[in-house]
């Protein structure tokens, strides 16, 4: 596959502040998009399906919608999830479930699907994960369990998937710009902790995705790509 013809591309958690931005640069490329989310994004340029993650027939039905309207797919971008606080000891079987649910077995569930309509000329799938599945981070197990997960999924998916000539990548951010942790306490915690002492711009992690998904990085996959400004590999969260 190369990138002559326009790419058919779908992102989930595409009405979210990252997924909008990744909608944005993928246009720029030439992509055609349609945004699969809860609720519509602020954009009306943009084609959108409701879709629930956390359900299988939803899922179902709103990848095939959004095949069936593009004429096939060739680029699956999943940045869908939830994100929420609690301490390892006081955190329940419900919280977890409900991040595994939604997160792993959401990212599951799409993939799945998705991969089921991509041409024997292939496709490229990045799961948009969190730097929280390679760090410790106080508060965040059942998201980082959930995130980590998926990085799992995703290389088992790479080696099987790689005679359909189907790349599979993770892209990790660590703090973003608008993203789920906005808060002055959080932001200053990553700052400290990170040697480019900035969080990544929203426009930088969307760039990142439509490298990962294009031609130029047709012998990439089974990665798990970080965009943290060194805070994973340089300094240990806390120190």
């Amino acid at each position: 596959m190369n990138d002559e013809n326009p790419l058919r591309s779908i992102v989930t958690g595409g009405a979210g502040a990252l997924g909008q931005t990744i909608i944005s640069a993928l246009v720029a490329r030439g992509d055609r998009v349609i945004c699969l989310d809860r609720r519509p994004p602020r954009s009306e340029h943009t084609d959108f399906i409701e879709v629930d993650v956390a359900d299988r027939l939803s899922v179902n039905g709103a990848i095939d919608a959004a095949v069936n309207k593009l004429g096939g797919v060739d680029v699956l971008i999943h940045a869908a999830g939830i994100m929420k606080t609690a301490a390892f000891c006081d955190l329940d079987d419900g919280e977890l479930a409900e991040h595994l649910n939604i997160n792993m077995m959401g990212a599951f569930r799409v993939a799945q699907r998705t991969v089921k309509h991509m041409s024997p000329n292939g496709g490229r799938i990045v799961f948009i994960t969190s730097i929280h599945g390679q760090l410790g981070v106080p508060g965040r197990s059942a998201y980082a369990a959930s995130k980590g997960a998926i990085a799992s999924l995703a290389r088992v998916m790479a080696a099987e998937l790689a005679e359909q000539n189907i790349r599979v990548n993770v892209l990790a951010p660590g703090a973003i710009d608008g993203g789920m942790s906005p808060d002055s306490r959080s932001r200053q915690g990553w700052l400290d902790v990170t040697p480019s002492n900035r969080v990544a711009h929203l426009s930088e992690v969307a760039a990142m995705a439509t490298v990962l998904t294009s031609f130029s990085a047709s012998f990439v996959t089974g990665q798990v790509v970080a965009i943290d400004g060194g805070a994973s590999t340089v300094k240990a969260f806390g120190s």
